[in-house]
């Protein structure tokens, strides 16, 4: 093995130093030996190539989302509160639309009493029909009445205030009813008069005379919708009882008699189960009692 004599270099084949330059055959001399044929042009370093960690650029910034550019302003929140309430009023009729009228879950409500001259009288709308009042006239409106109970009022279709009380059965007037809730076999109304007073005739309409027409048309019937009274006793002052089988009718249906008294005890001995359909109501209901005098 040979190294090169002025730089101690590892020789490998060919004349000169591949580290220095220097002739393989000729020794080292000052520093001035070298001539224009043997030097070499120095040998440039090599270059530096960047790494990788070098070339890396900032990343540019991520670009918009697609839809960003084509998202329009947000409608305001009022547009909003005003869809709630067209569908709140939308609700709204739809449930007036099914109403049955004469609700018991208005029922609970309390109100001023209305008259009963207010209240679907003869020839109202609500009634789909005029009514065939009786004359209250005469005995039956001077009598006082008490009864075993009251339904509490409601509403009819129209949202007009309903009530159930005594006096409907002496207004004269069909469409009004007096009513309880439930079955009222075997209750008691006392009519007391306003003196001793003969008596030709007693009767009364046995359920609620009343019909109506929902907000699409479809008749009501609260006749046979509420309970109805199939047979009743008149009982007077001296203890007599007359007793009465009542037909399935809206009119007045009466008994004759001839006795002088102060009272008159109506004794409901049976009733009707509720009606079926859209207009059943639990409620024993009576429209009108009738008191005719001989004089």
């Amino acid at each position: 093995m040979k190294f090169c004599v002025s730089c101690g270099h590892e020789l490998g084949v060919g004349r000169f130093c591949t580290n220095c330059g220097h002739p393989i055959d000729r020794a080292p001399t000052d520093a001035g030996w070298r001539t224009d044929t043997a030097e070499r042009p120095a040998i440039p370093p090599s270059p530096r190539f960047p790494l990788f960690a070098d070339e890396v650029e900032e990343p540019p910034p991520a670009p918009e989302p697609p839809y960003a550019e084509h998202r329009g302003p947000r409608p305001p929140w009022g547009m909003w509160a005003l869809v709630a309430l067209a569908l709140v009023a939308v609700a709204g009729l739809g449930i007036w639309l099914v109403s049955d009228g004469d609700d018991p879950a208005g029922a609970g409500r309390t109100g001023p009493r209305d008259s009963a001259s207010t209240q679907d009288g003869p020839g109202s709308s609500d009634s789909g029909r005029p009514s065939a009042s009786t004359d209250p006239s005469g005995v039956t409106a001077g009598a006082k009445v008490e009864v075993p109970d009251t339904a509490p009022p409601g509403q009819d279709i129209s949202g007009k205030p309903v009530d159930y009380e005594a006096a409907n059965m002496l207004d004269g007037i069909p469409e009004t009813t007096w009513r309880m809730p439930g079955d009222g076999t075997g209750k008691e109304i006392v009519l007391t008069l306003a003196g001793d007073t003969r008596l030709r005739s007693v009767g009364l309409i046995n359920g609620y005379a009343k019909t109506a027409r929902d907000g699409r048309g479809r008749e009501l019937d609260w006749y046979h919708g509420n309970r109805r009274t199939d047979r009743v006793e008149w009982v007077f002052d001296d203890g007599s009882t007359v007793t009465q089988d009542l037909e399935d009718t809206t009119g007045v249906q009466s008994v004759d008699v001839d006795i002088t008294t102060t009272t008159v005890t109506l004794r409901l001995v049976s009733v009707s189960a509720p009606g079926t359909g859209r207009a059943a109501r639990d409620y024993t209901a009576i429209s009108e009692v009738s008191l005719v005098g001989a004089g």
